[in-house]
């Protein structure tokens, strides 16, 4: 009786998807840089190396020579692309696997170096790019915290519908979209599982919820936010500053450190950040292809 083909079981000779087996392998590989493979590492914390349940998952793959790990190439089931390593025959085969069976991913996020050589072999012959930008990454540890007091608190699921216009909005401001561009739905989604975990934080001033920041990764060495976004007529009253500050004490009880990436031209955020006690770290390159309809 014919089984049914799995076009992910095929890819570049010089990459093998990764198993569970591999796992003690590939966490002290992320390990060498934890602070700028934090997702990676967070991902494989929550759900291990192999797991087609977790719609936050996805797939690894390994580059190795002379049995040693040397790049590691991710593709998120909700279509992000992540990559640690270095070596022309690495970047070589992560292009011909995003150009072939893992064609159908439209964000890249990750280190700079090992993103532009990725790009420089993909982007020719991929599809074309709506965005594509130098991200700051910053990181905070417990030394530089500054001492500032918010009343940050845990979205519910009373705050949904302010956490998702405030994310669709985050969203379209961030990746330069057209309005309703957007699945409301699909957010909304997100944003749940997101509340119902306890990973979306919100502050409040005078009834009205004015701030929100999101816990992306996290694992016993180290966590990252996302999604920070102050409504725009409560922008320039450090509400920003306070909540970030404020979640990165929460995270800090059980991280070394706290990160995240940032529009290297966004100012006025960059600026919040530093005054929250982040410190730049290293520079992240973000793309996100052209969805055609």
């Amino acid at each position: 009786m014919a089984t049914e083909f799995d076009p992910r079981t095929t890819h570049p000779a010089d990459l093998r998807p990764l198993l569970e087996t591999d796992r003690q392998t590939l966490v002290a590989f992320l390990r060498r840089e934890p602070e700028d493979n934090i997702y990676l590492l967070s991902r494989i914390a929550m759900d291990g190396v192999v797991n087609e349940e977790a719609t936050a998952h996805g797939r690894f793959y390994g580059h190795f020579q002379d049995e040693e790990l040397r790049g590691v190439i991710f593709f998120g089931h909700r279509k992000g692309v992540v990559l640690s390593g270095d070596g022309d025959r690495f970047f070589r085969a992560c292009a011909e696997l995003a150009l072939g069976t893992e064609s159908d991913w439209i964000i890249l996020v990750g280190p700079r170096p090992a993103a532009d050589e990725f790009l420089s072999h993909y982007r020719w012959r991929g599809r074309p790019m709506h965005l594509n930008r130098v991200q700051e990454f910053h990181v905070l540890r417990r030394e530089n915290l500054p001492e500032i007091t918010s009343a940050l608190r845990p979205a519910d699921l009373a705050d949904l519908d302010d956490v998702v216009e405030m994310s669709e909005q985050m969203l379209l401001e961030d990746f330069q979209l057209p309005a309703g561009s957007l699945s409301r739905d699909g957010i909304r989604e997100s944003m749940r599982h997101k509340i119902l975990d306890q990973r979306t934080w919100l502050l409040e001033d005078d009834g009205e919820v004015v701030f929100k920041v999101d816990v992306s990764a996290q694992y016993a060495g180290g966590s990252q936010i996302e999604g920070v976004f102050t409504r725009p007529h409560r922008r320039g009253e450090g509400f920003a500053r306070a909540g970030v500050a404020a979640v990165s004490r929460e995270l800090l009880h059980a991280s070394d450190f706290v990160s995240l990436h940032v529009d290297r031209n966004n100012t006025p955020a960059r600026r919040a950040y530093g005054a929250a006690g982040f410190r730049p770290h290293s520079q992240f390159r973000l793309v996100l292809l052209k969805v055609t309809a």
